[in-house]
Formats: structure tokens, C-alpha cells, sequence
């Protein structure tokens, strides 16, 4: 059932894209909603499999898939729309791509992404609930602002707009600051993940 939860958020993620390349300025306004709602189910699946006991290695790999998926489409396309300079999503994707294959190696040996951490600040950064907390709603926090942002400039709510400038600042500044954590989160992992290279050099030694 989280498995699935996990994957549905393809729907979500698509409708955001094409409410915000697609359609009129009130169209492209439910672009917001949409990036809420990946936000509830990021949340959901997560509780789902820890109240059922459906807490998995392949679940874990799943649950981060997916949310690199949806992070690196969304950076790209506000990247594309000129809300956000081009650096941010290279500097991301780049981030993810290496965490990631590194990740891959430590579940081969058998352990999860948060499992293969092993010093105090490394789990901190990367496995206590309060980092991935703050990373995950500062992330979110800049999607919405950029949407919001995209559909002013668009013309849809029209009350709001004397508001355009500072929101745009606002969710710049939350971008630099998701692309902070994003890099302090990263470090970590490979860092620790020197353990598990050495493990495997004695192994075939």
C-alpha cells in the first residue's frame, strides 16, 4: 500500500507540469495546490508503511526515487520558466546522481540509505526527522512561491500582485537555502560511505 502511495505521485507531479506550461493564468495557479498535495503524500506513504509495519529496503529506495524524481523535474521546469538560474538544478541533480549511486552500493551490501550513516553528525544531517523535515518543507515551501510567482506573472490573481517582487525574492532565497541543505546532506553520505568502501576492499582481499 505505501509502495503504491509512493508511485501515485507520478499523477500529481504530471498535472503540476501541465498547469504550469499549459492553459490560462488560473490554470497555471493550480500548479500550487498540486505541489501541496506531493507534499501530503511524500508524508503519507512514509506513516502508511511505518503504521502497517510495510517499512522495506525496497520501499525506502522507492520513497527516494521518487522524490528525486519530483524534485529534479520541478527545479528544471522553474529553471526553464526563468524563475530560478540554471545552476540550481545541475548543482542538485549532480548532488543526487553521485548520493544516489553511492546509496545503490550500500543497499547491495544490505544497508538502507539512513543504515549506512554512521557518525553522529551524519545521522543528524541525513536521517534525524527534524533535517529531513526542514529540507523537504524549505523545498516545498520554494516550489509553491515559484508557482505562485509564475502564475502572477501570468495574470491570475490579480490582488496579489503588488506582492509579486518580494514573493519572487522570498522563494529565491528559500532556493539558495534548499540547494544548502541539499549539498550538507550530501557530504555526509560519502563521507560515511568509506566505511562500507574499505569493508568491500578487505572483503575481496
Amino acid at each position: 500500500m505505501a509502495n503504491l502511495i509512493t508511485i501515485s505521485r507520478l499523477l500529481p507531479l504530471l498535472l503540476t507540469i501541465l498547469c504550469l506550461y499549459f492553459g490560462g493564468a488560473v490554470w497555471q495557479a493550480l500548479a500550487v495546490p498540486w505541489i501541496l498535495i506531493l507534499l501530503v503524500m511524500d508524508s503519507i506513504d512514509g506513516l502508511v508503511a511505518r503504521r502497517t509495519g510495510q517499512v522495506s529496503k525496497l520501499g525506502s529506495a522507492l520513497d527516494i526515487a521518487m522524490d528525486r524524481l519530483v524534485e529534479f523535474v520541478l527545479w528544471v521546469c522553474f529553471s526553464d520558466l526563468g524563475l530560478i538560474p540554471v545552476w540550481v538544478p545541475l548543482v542538485v541533480i549532480t548532488r543526487g546522481m553521485i548520493t544516489d549511486a553511492v546509496r545503490s552500493y550500500a543497499l547491495s551490501l544490505g544497508q538502507t540509505a539512513f543504515d549506512m550513516m554512521h557518525s553522529r553528525l551524519g545521522r543528524f544531517l541525513v536521517a534525524s526527522r527534524f533535517m529531513r523535515d526542514l529540507y523537504g518543507v524549505t523545498k516545498v515551501a520554494a516550489f509553491v512561491l515559484l508557482a505562485l510567482v509564475h502564475a502572477l506573472n501570468r495574470g491570475a490573481l490579480p490582488r496579489w500582485s503588488p506582492a509579486q517582487s518580494w514573493l519572487h525574492v522570498v522563494g529565491y532565497t528559500l532556493t539558495v537555502l534548499a540547494v544548502v541543505l541539499c549539498l550538507a546532506r550530501g557530504v555526509p553520505v560519502l563521507l560515511d560511505a568509506r566505511a562500507l568502501f574499505r569493508q568491500a576492499r578487505a572483503e575481496q582481499g
